[in-house]
């Protein structure tokens, strides 16, 4: 009898103990919060977030989202990413369709979407879950519209011309003084196409370009409800690139209508051309697409102002969209996008340079020599040019394509240049106003 008593103790302790054993196991189990939710009454979220860019920013935003997940195991986010041709035709269709993603990038066309409804507004977010104290004023300002803040600043940029000095190299061309002109531009295009076998010395700078070029004359395409040019600027820019294909300078039109504008598939990664117009913080993912070097140069001046037009602005905006479910989360996610140090050192400059002030001291310490080069340049901006910021037109979408039209009509000979810079303006007022009510 006793045996039997002693038998049921033990096994009754034996029970005892595996229960404590694995009550330990699990809590040592949601401890990690890599492996499960924090608490079983945690809701499991998923988000959706949609951009654009080359292979290289694709890589690193979907280290920074597994990084998220991995803090948050709660939370899922499906990554929507493509190269810029039709982002945002299809983001407009899916908006149409109630099925947009819940954070989205967008470029300086941020505004249109604020106007059409579709953009989270985060004011109430901020100072909670999303953090702006160390963020440059300039930039929470270029996100506020009618008083309400609508998305973080991913980086700071600014236009530049990049050169392929290895095809200088081989061209026997020695690079531009760092005060070079127009004037000096078209000669090294010249030069650079006569001396390298079916490579040509540049391609147009296009819409960006032009908007660069007005700068430089104290002009600007819109601000305040005011149109700042004429339609004779938007003739001599066209007649500009028109003379510089003809000399042979710049490349061929259908060479030009046929390019890829991720920077992989470039005309100057592939050494088509020696010199293209970028943004400041596409430098890295154009210099590990080729094993070319190139180097970053200030926009030509304009000789009769001495001035280059190159003004620091936002480089994208993350945002959410105003029918998300999970409004706080999308707003978690941004701050830890542009905030967190470890988030942020896997993105580097890729999006420009960081609007955080700290995170771009941390950057500024430990980056690598592309992200050196990218701050030297801004640094170049600055103390050049004061330029002021100019926010994309309304309608920015229609307007780019509009400028694209008109370039490939004068391209093809459907229009003369003055013919196509005339219509190219008539419409552009049009669409100004429409996009304006």
């Amino acid at each position: 009898m006793k045996k039997s008593f002693l038998a049921l103790c033990t096994l009754i302790l034996m029970f005892m103990f595996v229960g404590c054993s694995s009550k330990t196991e699990e809590t040592g189990a949601k401890s990690d919060t890599s492996q499960e939710p924090q608490s079983e009454n945690e809701e499991n979220i998923e988000l959706r977030m949609a951009w654009w860019g080359g292979q290289e920013r694709h890589d690193r935003t979907l280290k920074v989202i597994e990084l998220y997940e991995e803090r948050n195991p709660n939370v899922k986010i499906v990554a929507e990413y493509s190269g810029f041709d039709g982002y945002f035709d299809k983001l407009s269709t899916q908006i149409a369709a109630g099925n947009a993603p819940d954070i989205v990038q967008y470029g300086g066309n941020l505004n249109d979407f604020v106007n059409r409804g579709v953009v989270l507004p985060l004011d109430e977010y901020v100072g909670n879950s999303l953090d702006l104290s160390k963020h440059d004023q300039s930039m929470i300002d270029a996100a506020t519209f009618d008083g309400k803040f609508y998305g973080v600043t991913l980086g700071t940029n600014a236009r530049g011309v990049l050169l392929n000095k290895t095809l200088f190299e081989e061209a026997n061309v020695p690079l531009p003084s760092e005060e070079w002109t127009w004037e000096d531009f078209k000669e090294i295009a010249n030069q650079l196409s006569a001396n390298l076998d079916g490579i040509y010395g540049t391609s147009d700078f296009q819409e960006d370009g032009f908007g660069t070029f007005l700068a430089q004359q104290d002009k600007y395409t819109y601000l305040d409800g005011e149109v700042g040019f004429e339609a004779q600027d938007t003739a001599d820019w066209f007649q500009m690139w028109k003379e510089l294909r003809e000399s042979g300078g710049a490349a061929l039109a259908e060479i030009q209508v046929s390019a890829s504008q991720t920077p992989e598939q470039s005309l100057i990664v592939q050494r088509t051309v020696a010199m293209e117009a970028i943004a400041s913080n596409q430098l890295g993912a154009y210099t590990n697409a080729s094993e070319d070097e190139f180097v970053l140069y200030i926009n030509p001046y304009h000789s009769e102002t001495g001035k280059n037009g190159v003004g620091l602005r936002p480089s994208q905006f993350l945002a959410g969209t105003a029918d998300t479910k999970h409004p706080e989360e999308v707003a978690k996610f941004l701050d830890f996008f542009v905030n967190d140090l470890e988030a942020t050192a896997i993105l580097g400059n890729d999006r420009g340079a960081p609007v955080n002030s700290e995170v771009r001291a941390s950057l500024l310490d430990s980056g690598d020599e592309i992200d050196q080069a990218i701050f030297a340049y801004i640094d170049w901006v600055s103390s050049t040019s004061d330029a002021p910021y100019i926010p994309n037109l309304p309608g920015y979408n229609e307007n780019t394509q509009l400028f694209k039209e008109t370039s490939e009509r004068i391209y093809f000979d459907q229009a003369t240049v003055d013919e196509a810079a005339e219509a190219y303006y008539k419409e552009l007022l049009e669409n100004i106003e429409k996009f304006s009510e």
